[in-house]
């Protein structure tokens, strides 16, 4: 299946790279079902997969709902096809819009897609190996002290998905520093005037972000405000000396 692209300096009407997208979104469609089909088959490997940041003696997932454990596996099988196919997106992403750019503009938007992509993957892991397994140990093993524990699996998967996301996305804070000072919406100076109010910020983020316990919140308030910092310092060598 061949998708041929439509250079940007050719007098071409609209009509032609709207079907250059059309088959473009179709092509990266095809392949997102295909891996929800191979997810979906595969299902029993990720749903371990998904469980395994869970304490030990919490193991035992309920459902309450007769729909619930085929629409969990159906969404779980979705979010996994996306993910996968993520890579295959940003370069059809990027090959739509490559030939309307000049060659630094290709460049530098090369490097924030090569980028933006290893900070989505480092937030996810992030929080899986670390995040995940002292929040749930935190809130589970607090709780169990008193009340008997049923989490269902509608719930934890969904819980499970949001907070991955939540971090990947979160974790795209100093791109787009680099990106704000670079186009001169802010300089680095503001930015490290302004420390105090991005700690709260980020205290704030956490707390939309995160379910409502102080552990998860503290775990990602943390990194969030170390990439803030991060950010100042990188976005250093991409600022215009007028802006400064």
């Amino acid at each position: 299946y061949v998708i041929k692209t439509v250079k940007f300096k050719e007098k071409i009407p609209i009509s032609k790279h709207l079907i250059e997208l059309k088959n473009r979104f179709l092509f990266v469609a095809a392949v997102v079902a295909f891996f929800f089909g191979v997810c979906f088959y595969f299902f029993e490997i990720l749903r371990l997969w998904l469980q395994d940041p869970l304490p030990k003696q919490f193991i035992d997932l309920t459902f309450i709902t007769p729909t619930e454990p085929f629409f969990t596996a159906m969404k779980v099988s979705l979010m996994g096809s996306i993910f996968i196919s993520m890579p295959l997106i940003l370069y059809h992403i990027w090959f739509f819009i490559a030939p309307g750019l000049k060659v630094k503009e290709k460049k530098l938007t090369a490097m924030f897609v090569g980028f933006g992509t290893l900070f989505f993957l480092c937030g996810g892991i992030f929080c899986y190996f670390l995040v995940l397994p002292l929040g749930l140990k935190f809130l589970l093993v607090y709780g169990s002290k008193w009340w008997r524990m049923q989490v269902t699996i509608g719930f934890y998967f969904s819980f499970v998905v949001k907070l991955v996301l939540a971090f990947a996305f979160a974790f795209q804070t100093p791109l787009l520093m680099v990106l704000m000072t670079k186009f001169g919406v802010v300089n680095t100076v503001k930015m490290r005037m302004y420390r105090k109010w991005a700690f709260l910020g980020c205290f704030g983020v956490a707390a939309i972000l995160t379910p409502p316990d102080v552990i998860t919140q503290l775990l990602l308030a943390g990194p969030l405000y170390l990439l803030y910092e991060f950010g100042v310092v990188v976005s250093t060598f991409f600022e215009d000396p007028k802006n400064r």
